[in-house]
């Protein structure tokens, strides 16, 4: 049994990512930036899920820096969710972030120490400079790039959630502005494939998937025709971010559109009770 340190726990791919991990029998230390009375129904809900697994620990991110650095872990960054995500991180949850790295600098298990950092394909990094500045003498740092990930789970601020959830015109074309729509993957494909991204010893991965057009077909089935008439689509950009890494498509878009549409209603009717 090994130790993972999810950073975004109860966000969108860190909490996948951590019940994948428990799931395989692993240890978890969750740590979250979460603090909306807006979402707290969907942090319950998640804490239902995960929470009472013997293998699971939580801290908040401003006690990040007082775990205990002794024994080896790997530590799993979710700044993806962070940059696309309805809660992004503070520069002084950041400085948590790298002040935590700098304690595990100094440890005796430097050397075998793994760190994953999950960005987007399109986002700007430079919010977290200093916590890529902390990692450098790391030998076994690595960074993994996402287009546009679906699925149960998804935040509002992602497109396809807002077109399911049918959300006013100005939201949904506010989050069809911040998303890559070049490509896209199901989270639970992303998953699928976890542990050879994480065994490569290529330090800049750049995911994509194998269904052609992949965005675009999502995309017809998470909008009315309304919005899909207003898509203007620009030519590929062929943008790459790190040596390409096909994953395999076990889901396809409509049975992956349509697990997304099932949660949808089923976190709608849980917010309905929790206001009656």
């Amino acid at each position: 049994m090994e130790t993972y340190i999810v950073v975004g726990a109860y966000q969108f791919i860190g909490f996948h990512l951590t019940q994948y991990l428990l799931g395989q029998g692993e240890e978890v230390i969750g740590i979250d930036w979460e603090d909306s009375k807006a979402n707290q129904y969907i942090i319950e809900e998640k804490e239902l899920e995960i929470g009472r697994n013997a293998n699971f620990t939580y801290f908040q991110i401003n006690k990040l820096r007082l775990l205990d650095v002794s024994e080896q872990f790997t530590i799993i960054l979710s700044f993806y969710d962070s940059q696309k995500g309805t809660a992004g991180l503070t520069n002084l949850q950041i400085d948590d972030i790298v002040s935590f790295l700098k304690k595990c600098k100094k440890n005796d298990h430097i050397n075998s120490l793994k760190i994953m950092i999950i960005l987007p394909i399109d986002g700007d990094t430079d919010e977290f400079q200093p916590v890529l500045s902390a990692c450098e003498g790391i030998k076994s740092v690595k960074r993994v790039f996402l287009p546009t990930v679906y699925g149960p789970w998804q935040p509002k601020s992602m497109s396809f959630e807002a077109g399911i959830s049918q959300l006013g015109q100005s939201a949904i074309q506010a989050a069809l502005a911040s998303d890559f729509k070049e490509d896209a993957l199901f989270i639970k494909d992303f998953l699928a494939d976890f542990q050879r991204i994480l065994s490569s010893t290529d330090r800049n991965i750049h995911l994509c998937s194998s269904v052609e057009d992949h965005w675009k077909k999502c995309a017809q089935l998470a909008f009315n025709q309304e919005v899909i008439d207003s898509l203007t689509l620009q030519p590929p950009s062929k943008v790459r971010k790190g040596t390409i890494y096909k994953v395999p498509n076990k889901t396809s878009p409509e049975e992956g559109i349509q697990l997304q549409i099932e949660q949808n209603k089923r976190l709608n009717l849980l917010e309905k009770w929790k206001k009656e």
